[in-house]
């Protein structure tokens, strides 16, 4: 009688101990993972909005946004910074990252192009890039060594070989402010320190269009941006940098991008 007792009571604590240990399994959260994007800054709109229809897709998995001028992503990543995928304004801050053999395999994830931003309802009567070199006129523009700065620079030299001459000197001394990133250009504009800038039509976001105008530059003297992108080869989170990837390349992205005035390559 005393034995039966016994293995009763020990069955019990048998019950109990996995009883409480299944507990514990099932109220144990699944473990996340964090994924790490150097992005150029011109994508942070369009970027912080599917990153969020992303994570609600995938619960398991979180970006974490690094957004900053390429040259300055470039020589972060040169310099050891911990990164799981990268995207870049252009080739030329990109390359040095890939020749280093960082980056598993380059592919382009979409195109852009540039526009005249003006303060809304265009005071000055601005119409197209011969206005720019007008008198009076007060110009924000990219510094040099970033992309939109670089492209800037391309899109008045088409336009002086087009038989403008001295259109580029005329232009340059115009300009009252050279900056590293866009933000800086719609800051001038808005508190009304500078008239016009050349920026990516993408960077005039939904909000921006309630006190800035973007006007077209024609495609004979525009610059059409790919913004090239890697997976990083020493991501240890491979798996889950590819399912981001597949979103951000597949419908739900594309719809995204799209809807900033980016042109998505897989669209």
């Amino acid at each position: 009688m005393k034995q039966g007792k016994c293995w009763a009571v020990v069955a019990l604590c048998i019950c109990l101990l996995l009883a409480v240990t299944a507990a514990g399994c099932i109220s144990q959260p699944a473990e996340e993972t964090e994924i790490t994007v150097f992005a150029a800054a011109s994508l942070t709109g369009a970027l912080t909005e599917l990153g969020e229809e992303f994570e609600k897709a995938n619960p398991g998995i979180h970006v974490v946004y690094n957004f900053a001028g390429s040259q300055t992503l470039k020589t972060q990543i040169l310099e050891g910074a911990d990164c799981d995928l990268h995207i870049s304004a252009n080739s030329k801050q990109f390359d040095p990252v890939a020749e280093a053999g960082l980056i598993e395999d380059k592919k382009i994830l979409l195109q852009n192009k540039l526009g005249i931003a003006v303060v809304k309802g265009n005071p000055l009567g601005i119409r197209d890039l011969g206005d720019l070199a007008g008198s009076g006129v007060e110009l924000a523009v990219g510094d040099e060594s970033v992309p939109f700065g670089q492209y800037t620079r391309d899109i008045i030299s088409n336009y002086q070989d087009d038989g403008h001459a001295g259109y580029v000197d005329a232009f340059m001394g115009n300009v009252v402010t050279q900056v590293d990133a866009v933000d800086k250009v719609k800051s001038y504009l808005t508190l009304g320190e500078a008239d016009a800038s050349i920026v990516y039509v993408s960077d005039i976001s939904k909000a921006d269009k309630e006190s800035l105008d973007i006007l077209e530059i024609p495609d004979q003297y525009n610059v059409i941006a790919d913004y090239p992108y890697g997976i990083l080869r020493n991501t240890e989170n491979k798996k889950a940098v590819e399912t981001f990837e597949a979103f951000v390349t597949g419908p739900a992205g594309n719809a995204i991008l799209l809807d900033y005035g980016f042109s998505p390559i897989s669209a």
